[in-house]
């Protein structure tokens, strides 16, 4: 079910309806509400996730089952043996991946044999289940932590459950971790106009950001991208990476805002994915800014697992590599993810080898790593978006060639100009949604103010009805 769709605005109005209208009819206890509410909350969330392949159900009451179980079973051990509770972790964790692996990658696998070995193996021709990345992930992180001491097994399985498949990031985050978020399940809150407001002010820059920026950039790629890979377009190829970038950047945050804002208005609160990552020094600080949740993760539950900083220079490399390599085959089945994330896990290695991520370098140095960092990641969207690594490559050689010739004027866009120079306004907001928080972290100013906001959303509200463009799904849905 996709966020703009009419199909989704009913279950959102049905959801609103139940979270504040089921306290005023059912007001026998705290306990009482909060558990018919659960109940509601699983329901629409398992229906917003069965919308299109109900069968697929099965994939998300297996991982809250199998978590749920493993969770309790390592709590109940705490004071037993050790190896009963890695017994239990370890079953917990290759269910998890089995199932990730089988859906997501079992056809990769095979084809990737094929190629190389010139055998002749059937690929399965597998639909892959929307959000399976990502709740899987989560799920794993609640039992994970668990075992770790971190937190406390959840007694109620309704609770867990609607933790798994909480409907506003069920399948495009952010991953929220346990902690941050079943407790909130086992709170009872009241209306506030503000807090609904603030919520509904996340809703509106989401579906700007998705349906004005995201999707107009998007048309405009589809339509040039096949010349973007031939000789002579290297301004086209350059333009068109930079057009990706915000456009991805656009579609996923926007994505987040719209859940965020949903959650809040029905009084639950998400953590912030997105903190302005094109104005990242570093990247090391760009992975602190871009997907913040999914960072943290591969940070907490395979970076430390690997032994982290810890050891030599050559262990702590190896470990940022495998760490992106694993980051990007997360992304897709695809080998071109697969050099996406290790390109990156390259830069972080540099970098860390030069210590260009220290706070304290000169001006001219962090200007020119951050030129390094940024235009790192714009070329790397050649492996993001291509079909295959043959195309991304030769995108990214044409796009170089543009990148040295803008100097000497080579700006001949081959009778594109007219929807490149369009495309360039498209991504005006995106600089100045960036421009504005590096302001922001310069001179310490505060949250806009409600003024500011409301200008914003009158902005954005009367934009958003003249050139919106036909929603096309969001790109992180296929991860």
């Amino acid at each position: 079910m996709n966020f703009i769709s009419y199909s989704f605005v009913a279950l959102y109005l049905v959801a609103l309806t139940l979270r504040w209208g089921l306290p005023l009819v059912f007001t026998r206890s705290r306990e009482y509400d909060i558990t018919v509410h659960c109940i509601s909350l699983l329901g629409l969330s398992w229906l917003f996730y069965a919308w299109h392949v109900p069968w697929y159900m099965f994939l998300i009451l297996t991982s809250t089952v199998v978590n749920y179980g493993a969770a309790r079973n390592i709590d109940r051990a705490q004071t037993s043996s050790i190896n009963h509770r890695r017994a239990t972790l370890a079953i917990a964790v290759i269910i998890n991946l089995g199932l990730l692996g089988y859906f997501k990658y079992a056809g990769f696998l095979m084809s990737s044999v094929n190629q190389i070995a010139g055998s002749g193996f059937s690929v399965p021709d597998i639909i892959l289940p929307i959000g399976i990345s990502f709740f899987t992930f989560q799920a794993m992180s609640y039992t994970i932590d668990v075992y770790r001491g971190t937190i406390k097994a959840e007694q109620s399985f309704l609770k867990v459950a609607c933790y798994i498949a909480f409907f506003p990031q069920l399948v495009a985050g952010p991953i929220v971790r346990a902690s941050d978020l079943l407790y909130q399940f086992s709170r009872r809150r009241h209306f506030h106009i503000k807090v609904f407001l603030s919520g509904g002010y996340l809703v509106l820059r989401g579906l700007f950001l998705k349906m004005v920026v995201a999707d107009n950039l998007g048309s405009i790629i589809d339509q040039h991208w096949a010349l973007a890979s031939q000789e002579g377009q290297g301004a086209l190829a350059l333009a068109l990476l930079v057009f990706f970038a915000c456009q991805l950047f656009c579609d996923f945050a926007g994505y987040v805002d719209i859940a965020r804002g949903v959650a809040y208005q029905l009084g639950f609160r998400l953590p912030l994915n997105f903190n302005a990552p094109y104005i990242a020094t570093s990247f090391s600080d760009f992975w602190r800014r871009w997907h913040i949740t999914l960072s943290q993760w591969m940070r907490d539950y395979l970076y430390i697992t690997l032994g982290g900083s810890r050891g030599g220079a050559g262990r702590v490399y190896f470990n940022l590599l495998l760490v992106m390599f694993v980051s990007g085959l997360w992304h897709g089945a695809n080998w071109t993810f697969a050099l996406w994330g290790g390109m990156l896990g390259a830069g972080l290695v540099i970098e860390r080898g030069l210590r260009m991520n220290q706070t304290h370098r000169h001006k001219f140095m962090t200007g020119m790593w951050f030129l390094v960092v940024q235009l790192t990641w714009i070329f790397s969207m050649a492996l993001f978006r291509a079909a295959d690594i043959d195309e991304g490559l030769a995108i990214m050689t044409v796009a170089f060639d543009g990148l040295v010739s803008l100097p000497l004027g080579g700006l001949d866009y081959s009778g594109t100009k007219g929807m490149i120079v369009l495309g360039w306004w498209f991504t005006l907001p995106v600089w100045l949604l960036h421009g504005r928080a590096l302001l922001a972290e310069r001179s310490r100013l505060g949250p806009a103010s409600v003024h500011e906001r409301s200008l914003y959303a009158g902005i954005m509200l009367a934009t958003l009805l003249v050139i919106y463009n036909s929603s096309q799904q969001f790109i992180y849905f296929q991860f």
